[in-house]
This record gives structure tokens, sequence and C-alpha cells, in this order.
């Protein structure tokens, strides 16, 4: 199996909100959602963009507080958290707004309960004036109806969608060394519920039974009944 992100459906969407928010023009709102299912590729994804654009990524914690969010933006920007909120705010707004870089916070749900934590983030979104992203689960959309102030910056909205058959077929033909039939392609798109995750895991052991089998080229006949990934199906 090869090791690569490929423009499926999300990634196509994901890339092109990042552009919009990028290039915005002066004074328009410049935070964005990005949400969806887990196992729908989503930190595949921001990991690719936030390489791509020279990105900050952090990723929350259950456990996080105003001072221990600032303190872990503060170490991805290679600079030392340093004495109050206030101080580290205005160290990271400094560095952003100097560098343009975009800040994606993901696990963002554990952020939505908290004024304090998304409200920080507005002023950092506001006062950098650089693209802040927030990633989450399917439902974090709902949850963030109620910040009114912060809702009303999101400018992009990318919910990450079940992968279709094209997007399947897109992956066998760009992942796996040995070429998967339609058939098989078919039929791992059917039980994979359109999880790329599931998806990629079910190539691996698609491939890994042509392997077996010494097999160049596998089809539906031929994997027979092995499972193609742990879990219902």
């Amino acid at each position: 199996m090869k090791s690569r992100t490929l423009p499926v459906k999300n990634i196509t969407r994901l890339a092109t909100a990042t552009e919009a928010l990028m290039t915005r023009a002066p004074g328009a709102p410049g935070m964005g959602l990005v949400h969806g299912h887990s196992g729908f590729g989503k930190t595949t994804a921001i990991a690719w963009i936030n390489n791509k654009r020279n990105g900050v990524y952090v990723r929350a914690l259950a456990t996080w507080t105003p001072s221990a969010m600032l303190a872990a933006i503060l170490r991805e920007l290679r600079r030392s958290p340093r004495g109050s909120c206030a101080l580290m705010t205005e160290d990271i707004v400094e560095e952003l707004g100097r560098t343009g870089r975009p800040l994606f916070i993901d696990e963002a749900d554990y952020l939505v309960n908290s004024m304090k934590l998304t409200e920080t983030l507005r002023d950092i979104h506001d006062i950098s004036l650089v693209p802040v992203v927030l990633v989450g689960m399917d439902k974090i959309e709902d949850r963030l109806r109620h910040r009114k102030q912060l809702i009303g910056r999101l400018a992009q909205n990318v919910r990450f969608e079940p992968a279709d058959a094209e997007d399947a077929h897109l992956l066998a033909e760009q992942l796996c060394e040995v070429n998967v039939k339609p058939d098989l392609i078919s039929l791992l798109h059917d039980k994979s519920g359109g999880s790329v995750r599931n998806i990629v895991v079910g190539l691996a052991r698609i491939e890994q039974k042509a392997r077996a089998l010494g097999l160049a080229e596998i089809d539906r006949k031929q994997f027979g009944a092995a499972e193609l990934f742990t879990g219902a199906q």
C-alpha cells in the first residue's frame, strides 16, 4: 500500500474553503468549521492542508483551560508560554499576524461549552486577522449556535460526507499496488459505510490477500469470504 493524500471530494472541498479563507477580502470574517462523523477522513485532511498552508495545528483536550489552550498554541509557534492569559494572547496575535499562518483547532468539541475558550479564539481571529478553523464531530455546528459572536464569523462550513463510489475507486487505484477489480471495490464501498478509514483498511487487507495468493489483480470471487475490516459489516 502506498501512503499519500488523494483528492477525494471532502479534501477538494476543504482545500477550496481554505483558499477562500486565505484570500478573503480585508475585513471579511475568516473563521471556518470542519465537521463530520468519525472515519470520514477529517484528521488526515486537516494534517494535509495544515502542512500545505504552513498552518498551526493543535488538538484540543478535555482538560483545557484558556491558559492551557494558549500555551499549546504558543508551543506550536515555537514560543515559550509566559505570564497571564492576556500576555500569551498578545504573543499569539503578534506571531500569527506577522506570519499570516492559519490556526487549526482539532477536537474542537471540547471547547464549545466554554465561553472563555471560544471567545479567546474569536479574539485571536479578530486581532490577528488570520483564519481560525475549528474541526469537530458531526453535531458541533448545532452546539455552536448559541455562541452568536463566533458563529457570525464562520465564513466557511465544510461538512465531511461519506466517501462515494468514485472516491473508493480513486483510493483503490492510487493506493494499492495490485489491481483491485471494480466488483471488489464496489463490495468494499458498500461494506464501508462511506468511511475512508474502513476503505483504506479494507484495501490493505485486499492487497495482503492478493499477495498471499500470488495475484497481480484480484476480484470479489478471488477475495472470497475474508474480512475486509474489523467491525460491523
